[in-house]
């Protein structure tokens, strides 16, 4: 069985229901945003991969990691038999299965799709030679191209035109999942720094986003730039009903002080996935180093 734990999101006129299961994120322990959304009869699997850093100060991953990593893999792989749709944003190993997985991440060789399900892959266009390489190595083991859904619309899954992948070259494809009034969109790794996103999500009408946050461990992050990210964040909870914020944000120790901030400020509601889900925030590779010393949960 699916694992349990869904966050519904009632729609108040309709009566509508749209489910949202987000099965993996750094603040549940590993590199994912894997979600899967259940709208208008269908269940719609979103980027189906995980990873661990290889290194974070100077140290491989903990064993906690490693379970965590596995957790989310097995959550992933649990669901994939009930999609009716998968989809890919990008081609990031945190983000889809790949040809040469590391123990952490989800072999293509295992990953079948059942029969019907529709593949939503991002285009050939803005990909970096790794990520068009993944892509040829998804279209043979799919036995055939992948078709670009980039600005499709089939009144429950749209996919929108090319995004910029947070501070990266490359591009990410974001994804809204409808159904009456509600609207779910999944923002996979723009980071709050790109206007150009902020403004096809506002257009959606979401009520629930989920989207990658700043990467605020890396040093290259400027002041400048953590100001216009949070500048976004105020937006973007204020056009959706509850905005999830994860992924590159929460690598960070400061992530959840971040949120309360953001939460403060905007006065919506904003939350990472673990606190989407009802659960705790388990921030591994943040306190990488804490765990590995032993000092970390005492």
């Amino acid at each position: 069985m699916p694992p349990e734990g869904k966050y519904k999101a009632w729609g108040e006129k309709s009566g509508t229901i749209v489910q949202i299961t987000i099965l993996g994120a750094e603040s549940l322990g590993a590199r994912s945003m894997a979600t899967v959304v259940e709208a208008g009869g269908r269940t719609v699997l979103i980027d189906p991969g995980v990873a661990l850093a290889p290194r974070r100060f100077g140290l491989p991953p903990h064993p906690c990691e490693t379970r965590a990593a596995a957790e989310i893999r097995r959550a992933i792989l649990a669901w994939l038999p009930r999609a009716t749709d998968v989809v890919f944003t990008h081609y990031h190993g945190d983000h889809v299965p790949l040809s040469e997985p590391d123990p952490h991440q989800i072999p293509l060789a295992g990953f079948t799709l059942p029969e019907g399900c529709r593949l939503l892959a991002k285009g050939p266009d803005m990909l970096s030679r790794r990520s068009s390489g993944r892509r040829s190595d998804i279209e043979k083991a799919n036995r055939g191209p992948l078709q670009n859904a980039e600005g499709t619309d089939d009144n429950v899954v749209a996919c929108s035109l090319p995004v910029p992948h947070g501070g990266r070259a490359g591009a990410v494809m974001m994804v809204a999942v409808r159904e009456g009034e509600q609207c779910f969109v999944h923002a996979s790794d723009t980071q709050l720094r790109s206007d150009e996103a902020v403004r096809l999500i506002e257009a959606w009408g979401p009520t629930v986003v989920f989207s990658s946050g700043p990467p605020l461990y890396l040093p290259s992050i400027d002041r400048a730039e953590e100001e216009a990210a949070f500048s976004r964040a105020i937006h973007g909870a204020e056009i959706a009903g509850t905005l999830i914020l994860d992924h590159h944000l929460m690598r960070s120790e400061n992530g959840p002080a971040w949120i309360r901030s953001l939460e403060e400020v905007s006065g919506r509601p904003v939350v990472s996935a673990a606190g989407f889900m009802r659960r705790p925030n388990r921030l591994l590779e943040a306190g990488r180093r804490e765990l590995w010393s032993g000092t970390q949960g005492r």
